[in-house]
């Protein structure tokens, strides 16, 4: 069985647009195990391992097992840097704004017909839902 893969370039990567509550569902894993090293500190490693592995593939733990990914707006994937990045700007930016940016996400993914977050308007990323099957 090979693993799940983003949409090829089409040209239509907003018709995969991932829907609101799978993008939250994948962001509150990546909590939980941030949460979950917080307590058990020796996890850490595997966390590292695990999220620098799917990190190449344009996700993060949480949105590899809600199964969305993040590519660039023609559809072409996410390499690891560019996640890297992506990921670091969503973190600092909620940290900067203790957290009211995840309303301010929220509400784009809720608002915006293509889905995208500030983050994503930075990074220049769609987050897709690729169905398995």
């Amino acid at each position: 069985m090979e693993p799940e893969q983003p949409p090829e370039r089409d040209g239509s990567v907003s018709d995969f647009a991932a829907g609101p509550f799978r993008r939250l569902m994948a962001a509150l894993i990546d909590d939980f195990f941030v949460l979950l090293i917080l307590v058990f500190w020796p996890l850490i490693f595997l966390l590292l391992v695990w999220w620098l592995f799917v990190l190449g593939r344009g996700q993060t733990p949480g949105k590899q097992l809600a199964g969305i990914f993040a590519v660039r707006r023609d559809g072409s994937r996410f390499g690891w840097g560019r996640m890297f990045i992506r990921e670091n700007f969503r973190l600092l930016f909620w940290i900067v704004t203790f957290g009211f940016a995840l309303i301010v996400d929220g509400a784009l993914i809720l608002l915006r017909k293509d889905r995208r977050s500030v983050t994503d308007l930075v990074a220049g990323s769609v987050i897709v839902y690729v169905p398995s099957g």
